[in-house]
């Protein structure tokens, strides 16, 4: 059997990395994949880095250069992910939305607006703000805390001023790697 493989965007310090990941099965959630303890591989004996996340097929894309270079295969180290997103559109199946709305209603759990800033690196920092579901707490003890309805800067050091520039996400729902987060303020 061929695994899954599902296309994620990620962003580390002043890079983005385009590309797909090998996944078990279609259905499991690329959140709860990379919040694991261990890290899907099709091929183990690949794996150079314990923490390597592996992409195929991967477009590395710098500030002002979209396609800087291309790669057929690659490993990122997930300490280095700030973010990422997926590219499904919408935020999971019938059967995962309904399983959802039955834990809000069980746990009478209320979305939030919450805003994030991540910590500054290469001269840069993120400020953003969405929805997030569930119990802070609890979801902060994970690698990736995952909002949606984001909105998005990053603010930049160029010379003696910052510079505030708006971030094009290809849908409205993220990860971020609780470990860039600096502040929080949930509303």
């Amino acid at each position: 059997m061929i695994p899954a493989r599902r296309t994620i965007t990620l962003f580390t310090p002043g890079k983005i990395y385009s590309g797909e990941i090998d996944v078990p099965n279609a259905l499991l959630r690329t959140t709860d994949l990379l919040n694991s303890a261990n890290l899907y591989w099709k091929d183990p004996a690949y794996k150079s880095f314990t923490d390597g996340l592996l992409m195929y097929n991967v477009v590395l894309s710098i500030d002002g250069v979209d396609k800087y270079q291309t790669f057929e295969s690659i490993q990122i180290r997930q300490p280095n992910i700030i973010f990422f997103y997926d590219d499904f559109t919408g935020l999971g199946s019938s059967e995962e939305k309904a399983r959802a709305d039955k834990l809000k209603e069980k746990t009478r759990d209320e979305s939030k607006t919450i805003h994030l800033i991540t910590k500054a690196r290469v001269n840069s920092f993120f400020d953003m703000q969405g929805t997030f579901h569930g119990l802070f707490k609890n979801k902060s003890s994970q690698k990736y805390i995952p909002i949606s309805d984001v909105i998005m800067h990053e603010i930049i050091r160029q010379q003696d001023k910052w510079v505030k520039k708006r971030v094009k996400l290809a849908n409205n729902f993220i990860c971020v790697n609780s470990s860039y987060i600096e502040a929080s303020s949930l509303v």
